[in-house]
């Protein structure tokens, strides 16, 4: 004989099984999220830059400042873009040793201490052989031997970073302490990483410009 359904009987019902409903719910939740997830549409590693600054940024200028890059200079690039990462003591640098052994990033900001640990690794591309990144410091009689390091498994010495304060105008947009810009030797990107990086030196090797002020 078949228990006929009404309020009762469904009170009792979800009285003691309230939490199978829930689980469900969660359940279906987490797999549409999954589903969204796997299915999203991700731009190649070759059409993206991704600037990750291990420091502050002011992303209203650094942001339409990538965007402006993009549109005029390198329209091939479907995303560039900038990326903070945490700075906190416990877990910023674990999120930046993971971000670099997952070859995550292309352009790199970051303090000093955290440069020399990397670019001692070789983690980071050699910045001497491109001639037209060159030209634009050798032009302002910039001197890079800061930026200099050697590999600790290696005599081989290269130019892995750009100190920041040789480039005056960047510091408006983005700081890390004492901070090096550098290229992720394995990004998925490298030459279009290195055009971007060619472009923000030449913009930023001189101070940003005081905006006008209007007239009284």
């Amino acid at each position: 004989m078949k228990t006929p359904v009404n309020t009762r009987v469904l009170k009792h019902h979800l009285t003691y099984s309230w939490w199978k409903y829930l689980l469900a719910l969660l359940c279906g939740i987490f797999l549409t999220n999954l589903i969204l997830t796997v299915t999203a549409p991700r731009t190649p590693a070759e059409k993206e830059v991704a600037f990750y600054i291990y420091g502050y940024a002011d992303t209203a200028l650094l942001t339409p400042y990538m965007e402006n890059v993009r549109e005029k200079e390198m329209p091939d690039m479907e995303s560039m873009f900038p990326n903070l990462v945490i700075m906190d003591d416990t877990y910023g640098p674990m999120q930046l040793v993971t971000y670099v052994a997952a070859q995550e990033g292309d352009l790199y900001l970051l303090s000093r201490n955290d440069f020399l640990s990397y670019a001692s690794s070789g983690a980071f591309a050699p910045l001497e052989q491109d001639e037209e990144l060159m030209a634009v410091f050798a032009d302002a009689g910039v001197d890079l031997r800061r930026g200099w390091r050697t590999l600790s498994n290696s005599d081989e010495t290269h130019l892995y970073g750009i100190p920041q304060d040789l480039l005056p105008g960047l510091q408006s947009m983005c700081y890390a302490d004492n901070g090096y810009l550098a290229v992720l030797a394995a990004g998925g990107n490298l030459e279009n990483t290195m055009k971007f990086l060619r472009i923000l030196c030449r913009d930023t090797i001189t101070a940003a410009e005081p905006e006008p002020t209007a007239e009284p």
